[in-house]
């Protein structure tokens, strides 16, 4: 290994010399002008314009905890405290004191920011060395007040989640995947055995929880990243995704048996990581590289074993037959009176979750999936052979392309729901959701056709002549250097198309798909008690959609860094 990759085994002394370094350099006076612009007052020198920032300083703190609408005109800390303590809102709701507390200090922090920037604006008088910078600094503070004051005050008293915490498990898998994952013997839902289900499906969903783990952390391995940043960042992942699967209010499922599993989850993670970074700390870059490759495959495989696994075809059920398996449904009477404990291989031998039966944020996830892996897939073969130059391949290749990129997505879900039976029922009787997933990849598919399609145009012709003669055949030269050359130039356009397919997945609810759009605006209707709180799960839903964009988004950066690309222009490196 180099020099350079020795790095990868001091992670805490890194993370120590950087953190030093900010605290060493930082400048007050430096992080002042950046915000506010420079000072325009003559009679300042070096030393009392440190002096009168820490008094602007001091001014401004002043301002946000004392603040009052008889003083100041706007409330601060204690003001804004004391006024939504104990407050009773029209739906009957007291406001509780650390909800109030939270929301105050929220409040007064970008206040006294605001505070700040005014007072360095004004006693300073930025406005004679830079009017526009003055005025852009005030405005931007103010602004950014106005907005977290609004958003915390809504999120933190008026806002009614008990209608999300409620249905969380609902608006993750839809009411009917619900039921055969919770609502088995032996779960906290069913006190009466007459009201349950029969047999716990839940195994299927969490074995792909566990291989996506895998992948994971495997894949944060190999980055050249601090594995610090990994190691805190996920482990604040899974701090939230834990606090809101076990918190107690409105839960319908064994929480206990919940956390658990995420703590599985997490011990997979981290585990995998470890080995992970160990390995490509020790390997030459030729094999992590090609581990890499290895963990591609991986990633398509389990796409396909989520859609196997929460459905099983036949010869899995066979599969599972001769292992030992009887299927569980030839025994449900006895599963559900509580004398039969179905096994694994019980349940893999009888029928899983139909597709027509999957929901919530669960659909979203594999229809955008099913987008990306087979999306890519499809748009590769048409990027070749659009470039063909054989009408066999050339030909339908372009007709596909212009049809489908003619049209917008939602009439092609129309096209999957109502003709698509009709041309694939000789054939395969496809779920609705099954045809989705096609929809998608073939939608996804011919974009990135042509994505690559420029990519491959920019690959110089030197080097394919070079593949050519060292005796490659026109197949392994479009596979093993046009295809990886052209993939690395457009990389940011193909994770855009598949962040565009995130988001189209949206559309699922109009072709009447329960996914976790469609879930979440229907959540006032499922209880007399929410009606009129419409607004709580679509904020939830816009933030979900969000974050996985952008995630996606900091992935693409950082595989466009291991790659050796600049993060905006996807040049070389120099």
């Amino acid at each position: 290994m180099t020099g350079e990759d020795n790095t990868r085994f001091s992670p805490f002394k890194e993370f120590n010399t950087s953190v030093s370094d900010w605290f060493t350099n930082f400048s007050l006076v430096d992080f002042e002008e950046s915000i506010a612009g420079k000072s325009g007052a003559r009679f300042l020198d070096e030393n009392s314009n440190k002096i009168v920032s820490y008094i602007t300083i001091g001014l401004a703190v002043i301002l946000g905890l004392f603040g009052s609408s008889e003083f100041f005109t706007i409330d601060g800390l204690l003001a804004m405290e004391s006024s939504t303590t104990d407050s009773v809102l029209n739906d009957g709701r007291v406001i509780s004191f650390s909800d109030s507390l939270l929301y105050s200090i929220i409040s007064a922090i970008t206040l006294i920011f605001a505070w700040w920037v005014t007072l360095t604006v004004l006693i300073k008088l930025t406005f004679r060395k830079n009017l526009s910078n003055a005025l852009l600094g005030f405005t931007t503070a103010w602004i950014i007040f106005i907005v977290t004051r609004g958003l915390s005050h809504f999120i933190l008293i008026e806002a009614d989640w008990v209608v999300v915490w409620a249905n969380r498990d609902l608006v993750m898998m839809g009411q009917l995947m619900k039921e055969q994952m919770t609502q088995s013997p032996g779960s906290a839902m069913c006190l009466d055995v007459n009201d349950c289900y029969g047999i716990n499906q839940n195994f299927r969903l969490w074995w792909t929880t566990y291989l996506t783990c895998v992948l994971f952390g495997a894949a944060y391995g190999t980055s050249d990243k601090n594995p610090l940043k990994f190691v805190f960042g996920f482990g604040i992942l899974a701090g939230i995704v834990t606090l809101i699967a076990i918190n107690p209010t409105e839960v319908s499922y064994n929480s206990d048996v919940v956390l658990r599993k995420i703590l599985i989850c997490v011990a997979i993670t981290y585990a995998t990581f470890a080995a992970s970074f160990y390995y490509s700390s020790n390997s030459e870059e030729y094999l992590v590289n090609r581990f890499r490759s290895y963990l591609t495959i991986y990633a398509v495989s389990i796409f396909f074993f989520a859609i196997i696994i929460m459905d099983p075809p036949e010869f899995v059920k066979k599969l599972a037959e001769l292992a030992g398996g009887n299927p569980a449904q030839s025994f449900s009477d006895e599963i559900i009176a509580g004398t039969a404990v179905p096994s694994t291989m019980d349940k893999l031998a009888g029928n899983g979750i139909e597709a027509s039966q999957w929901g919530g944020l669960f659909v979203n996830l594999i229809v955008a999936t099913a987008g990306c892996v087979l999306g890519f897939g499809i748009g590769v073969v048409l990027a070749f052979g659009r470039q063909s130059e054989l009408p066999l391949f050339k030909v339908p290749s372009v007709m596909l392309i212009e049809l489908v990129r003619s049209g917008p997505l939602i009439c092609w879900l129309y096209f999957a729901v109502f003709m698509m039976p009709d041309l694939m029922d000789p054939f395969y009787d496809a779920e609705d959701i099954i045809r989705m997933l096609l929809m998608f990849g073939i939608f996804g598919g011919c974009y990135i056709a042509e994505v690559l399609r420029g990519g491959l145009q920019a690959v110089d012709s030197g080097q394919k002549e070079a593949a050519m003669a060292l005796g490659l055949s026109p197949i392994q030269t479009k596979l093993t250097v046009e295809l990886p050359n052209a993939v690395r130039t457009t990389l940011p356009s193909i994770v855009s198309v598949f962040i565009g397919l995130w988001k189209d997945t949206t559309l699922l609810f109009i072709v009447n798909i329960l996914d976790f759009f469609k879930l979440a605006k229907d959540l006032p209707n499922t209880d007399l008690r929410f009606l009129g709180d419409f607004l709580e799960p679509l904020y939830v839903t816009a933030v979900v959609f969000w974050v996985f964009a952008f995630y996606l988004s900091r992935l693409s950066m950082g595989i466009e860094k291991n790659l050796g690309l600049v993060k905006e222009g996807g040049g070389e490196m120099a």
